[in-house]
């Protein structure tokens, strides 16, 4: 009987353990933060409990936050971003993001902006989106007088 016991306390503390490391992969708030999660998982990849986890989980967590705003063939459309929080930002989700893919665009970047590090997490995301996925001008157009939150 307290076999079972410290197994299933065991089996407890492993769960607390991997929901802790689940919320902490996805509590990515600074672009530098950001990058050196997509750069681990570049070079270690993304195994549960891994820095690169995070990367994974960043990525994930940004498109399911707006999932129910997102309409199929739509871009996605980012509010409130830059240092006064008075930049849009749209780009056409392709139809297959690898994490793989996700992680290196936000590494070359920030590698190429990176005054973007200091900013949040999210503007980086989709700054390095919006670049290799850009949205029709006319998307931007339609944007204008909008202001909805970024996240």
């Amino acid at each position: 009987m307290q076999k079972l016991a410290t197994l299933a306390f065991g089996v407890m503390l492993g769960a607390a353990g991997m929901a802790v490391n689940a919320h902490a992969a996805t509590n990515i708030e600074k672009g530098a933060g950001l990058v050196t999660a997509c750069q681990s998982l570049l070079d270690n990849g993304s195994a549960e409990g891994s820095k690169g986890e995070a990367c994974k989980n960043f990525v994930t967590g940004m498109v399911l936050a707006q999932k129910d705003t997102l309409t199929m063939g739509e871009p996605f459309r980012a509010f409130r971003l830059g240092a006064n929080q008075d930049e849009k930002a749209c780009f056409e989700m392709p139809d297959k993001l690898s994490y793989r893919d996700f992680a290196q665009h936000v590494v070359s970047y920030a590698e190429s902006n990176p005054e973007v590090t200091e900013r949040p997490a999210y503007e980086l995301a989709v700054r390095a989106l919006e670049k290799q996925y850009p949205c029709d001008p006319a998307d931007l157009k339609d944007m204008e007088g909008r202001d909805l939150p970024a996240e």
